[in-house]
């Protein structure tokens, strides 16, 4: 039997690739709240039967809460946390000195993975919705210094590639995205209840599969 979803919310990065990974999964996206068997709500407001919602935001009466943060959505500059990114690729872009780098630690995850974990969620093998409240990040802690690196060093080599201006230094030289030894994770949220959630759907738990670099890349593909 197919499982029909209505999804309630702006349409923007989040919703068309959870829009399209649910399609994947075999599942039909109703037009309508009243003829479909689950409803997912994107965002603030009331309602539906998984909520998934921006960190900060007030817990509604959900079945299912899932707090997501610091989500990269190449080819969107605003939502679900990926400003800074998208402001750091247009520094980069722009020449800007490196002088407003973000401050703090960030939990970045690619919208990919999080399109897979909810889906996960939402057609859960089973047919049982869990619940409660998940938090939902990347496990990895980033600081500004480190993605703006990142950055430059992927803005480079394609204006080397555009430009055929490669070295075998600049092609020897470039870092490894592995960073920060001495940072902290602290203020990343538990993300114990979500891998368990996951796991009681069917799921294997939690574990983004998309490199943080492979992410910065199509950020500065689709920026403008």
């Amino acid at each position: 039997m197919i499982t029909s979803v209505f999804i309630d919310g702006e349409e923007d990065g989040l919703h068309g690739a959870l829009r399209d990974r649910l399609e994947r999964a075999g599942a039909s996206v109703s037009t309508s709240p009243d003829t479909s068997d689950i409803v997912v709500r994107l965002g603030q407001g009331e309602g539906g039967d998984i909520a998934v919602l921006p960190e900060g935001s007030t817990i509604g009466g959900s079945t299912l809460n899932v707090v997501v943060r610091d989500v990269i959505i190449p080819g969107w500059d605003s939502g679900w946390g990926c400003e800074e990114i998208a402001r750091m690729v247009s520094m980069v872009k722009g020449g800007v000195p490196n002088v407003d780098a973000y401050r703090g630690i960030r939990y970045w995850v690619h919208v990919r993975d999080v399109a897979d974990a909810l889906c996960t969620l939402i057609l859960p093998k089973e047919g049982r919705i869990s619940e409660g409240l998940v938090h939902l990040c990347g496990r990895r802690p980033w600081n500004g210094a480190d993605v703006r690196e990142e950055i430059e060093v992927l803005w480079n080599r394609f204006n080397d590639a555009i430009n055929h201006s490669h070295t075998t230094e600049s092609l020897s030289g470039v870092p490894s995205p592995v960073r920060g030894p001495n940072i902290t994770d602290d203020d990343r949220p538990d993300l114990s209840p979500l891998h368990s959630a996951l796991i009681e759907s069917g799921g294997e738990g939690w574990h983004p599969l998309v490199p943080m670099r492979t992410s910065l890349m199509e950020v500065i593909a689709l920026s403008g």
